[in-house]
């Protein structure tokens, strides 16, 4: 009857345990790169969103913090966020992709009906919309998106 292990079946363990714990730290830094990864992603994307939301093309071929493309829409109070958005600058470029019209271009105005029962006649205007892709840049992030802008006839 054996009471103890053989110092071979201790080593055999022992090399079992630290072959499965190598992988699990593989696996741990494995994860951690890829949540780090989709982190910086989704601010990058949720900075672009905001910055295209505010969009002007005063702003194209300059450099600007959050904190001056939010500040004529916000009232921004807290300091600790105005001191970060200040600190948050990115260079801001425009690119016009094209530019949409809806109606005839040779008219302001055009005649259409709605409906066949009610022959009701109205005027609809020339509707024109610039399609322009806007991309930022700084040192820890950078992306583009895709706005939209009424052309004001």
């Amino acid at each position: 009857m054996r009471n103890a292990f053989t110092l071979i079946e201790v080593l055999v363990a022992t090399v079992i345990a630290t072959v499965a714990g190598a992988g699990l730290l593989q696996l741990n830094s494995n994860y951690t790169n890829l949540f780090t990864k989709i982190n910086e992603k989704s601010i990058s994307s949720e900075v672009v969103s905001l910055i295209g939301l505010h969009a002007d093309i005063k702003y194209n071929k300059t450099t600007k913090s959050l904190y001056d493309i939010l500040d004529r829409s916000y009232e921004i109070k807290n300091d600790d966020l105005r001191k970060y958005l200040k600190n948050q600058s990115f260079d801001y470029k425009e690119h016009l992709v094209e530019t949409i019209t809806f109606g005839d271009e040779g008219q302001e105005e055009e005649e259409f009906s709605m409906g066949d029962s009610n022959e009701v006649s109205a005027l609809a205007p020339v509707i024109q919309f610039e399609l322009i892709d806007i991309a930022i840049k700084n040192k820890q992030l950078q992306g583009s998106i895709l706005h939209v802008r009424l052309i004001e006839l």
